[in-house]
């Protein structure tokens, strides 16, 4: 059959084609979220609440709980009930009962006489019914006291745990994010070295087709934007890899897109100029060239001091102390163990022998009660008490040299936190105006090779130095701003010094 053309049916064709294309493109935008915007405090809020890291401290401190309810629970009285029900298929008195002919009172044999003795009914009963009720109480333990303080001094330390863990949360968090926004800057500034690259070869190649440039000005022109291509790659996955991380940090979607609201670069210092005067000689004096600049020393000094930098107050130490103090305790649970123990017992017990499978009446069951005290006193143990007393005394041993060393490394950590925060403000200080200068000195380069005044190797040069400056810059805001929130957290942060160190060189 031959077609026929419908001007409807195309028209409607066209319609749903044109409806089919906004959808398909409308559903991939409506379905991608929208970036989380975020800024450093609120990275750290949201960081708080969601770090593995706080949860196990958590849930160390938790266990110290558990264990502080187990070491009380000694000074307190222990009450168990118990039911029982038996049946004996064969009864050594119910036999000797038959044996003997007992008549329930040494006289003849009478029916039901053996049922009418109460001795021959206790212990020859085929059937036995017991509930019972039993308390205890420790009267003197020399070793329970020691138990609670140990106890009691490692739920401090867990509490102690939960802030440092916290407390490492924030400077990671604040490493991660402005190890973001650093890869971010550094993107963007290989962006600007690529394209720069890209112009100089397009000049090259102008130049090349009206005769102007050589084939060695054209190749080397090439191989210098190649070549810059990689290092443009390696920049850009950094930046994943960073952001990564971060999201990693603060339980982030992997799919959701962040937008890092604060910047990394700080206000420009501007130097104080001297006046302007005539060189009458080139002599440098090595105090003037080898001195940090006293406005450093002085933002350092600000910084410190609103810092806690002594090393007792420092979180480790204050563990360390807790360290001792438990096994201290410890040892005087093992020497206790020489002492005597005295407790307290009652038993409770209400019995019956039915002669049928169940009792049948209250009066069936029979009281039985019973207190007691009882000492008991190792009298030889085989070297056990004696093992765990050495054991016990290595173990302050242990507890003293772990706190000694806790409190020397406090003491270099702060050194080490003060004398890199002084680092990164002067290299920081150091970059003000360098990068502006550089970008100065590759405009007027770019001008004179475009002139023919200069060459490409002057052009390469000068961008090199370039995009040094700017990266120098964008770590130096980097360090600073890292430096200064470790001292700013240091009495809660776990100790760093000997750690490697991540990019940037801030620990």
């Amino acid at each position: 059959m031959p077609l026929r053309y419908s001007p409807r049916a195309t028209v409607l064709r066209i319609a749903l084609a044109g409806a089919l294309a906004i959808v398909a493109r409308e559903v991939p935008a409506q379905s991608a979220s929208a970036p989380l915007s975020l800024s450093l405090d609120a990275a750290l809020r949201l960081a708080g609440g969601s770090s593995e890291q706080v949860a196990l401290a958590r849930a160390g401190e938790q266990r110290s709980r558990g264990l502080l309810a187990q070491a009380r629970s000694a000074f307190l009285p222990t009450v168990n009930t118990t039911l029982n029900w038996q049946k004996q298929l064969q009864n050594q008195f119910a036999a000797a009962s038959r044996g003997s002919g007992d008549t329930g009172g040494g006289g003849a044999d009478t029916t039901g006489g053996a049922a009418q003795n109460p001795f021959t009914r206790i212990f020859a009963s085929q059937y036995n019914f017991n509930f019972g009720l039993t308390a205890s109480q420790t009267l003197f333990n020399a070793g329970t006291s020691a138990s609670v303080r140990a106890a009691r001094l490692g739920r401090e330390s867990a509490e102690i745990g939960i802030t440092t863990a916290q407390t490492q949360v924030q400077l990671d968090v604040t490493q991660s994010y402005y190890d973001a926004l650093l890869a971010d800057r550094l993107v963007t500034i290989s962006d600007s070295a690529l394209v720069q690259s890209e112009r100089a070869l397009r000049q090259v190649q102008l130049t090349r087709s009206v005769g102007s440039a050589s084939e060695f000005e054209l190749i080397r022109a090439q191989v210098t934007r190649d070549n810059q291509r990689p290092a443009w790659l390696r920049e850009r996955t950094n930046r994943e890899l960073a952001y990564v991380r971060l999201r990693q940090l603060l339980n982030v979607a992997e799919d959701r897109s962040l937008a890092l609201t604060d910047s990394i670069v700080e206000a420009t210092v501007v130097a104080p100029t001297a006046a302007a005067t005539i060189p009458s000689t080139v002599n440098v004096a090595a105090s003037d060239v080898l001195l940090i600049d006293p406005a450093v020393q002085a933002r350092v000094a600000r910084t410190v001091a609103g810092s806690d930098t002594t090393a007792s107050r420092r979180a480790p130490v204050r563990q360390a102390l807790r360290g001792l103090e438990v096994a201290q305790q410890q040892l005087k649970v093992s020497k206790a163990q020489r002492l005597p123990t005295l407790a307290a017992t009652t038993n409770y017990q209400r019995l019956a022998y039915p002669i049928g499978v169940l009792p049948t009446a209250l009066t069936d069951f029979l009281p039985n009660w019973t207190v007691g005290v009882g000492l008991s006193y190792p009298i030889f143990t085989g070297g056990r008490v004696r093992g765990d007393i050495l054991a016990a005394q290595a173990g302050v041993i242990e507890a003293q040299q772990r706190l000694r060393q806790a409190e020397e490394g406090a003491a270099l950590d702060a050194r080490s936190s003060t004398l890199r925060l002084t680092e990164a403000e002067a290299t920081w200080q150091a970059s003000v105006g360098t990068a502006e200068q550089a970008q100065r000195a590759y405009t007027i380069a770019e001008v004179r090779f475009r002139e023919g005044i200069s060459t490409q190797l002057e052009l390469s040069e000068t961008r090199v130095q370039l995009q040094q400056a700017l990266g120098n810059r964008a770590r130096a805001s980097r360090d600073l701003q890292v430096a200064r929130k470790r001292l700013e957290l240091l009495r809660d942060l776990p100790l760093s010094v000997g750690s490697p160190t991540s990019t940037g060189s801030i620990p």
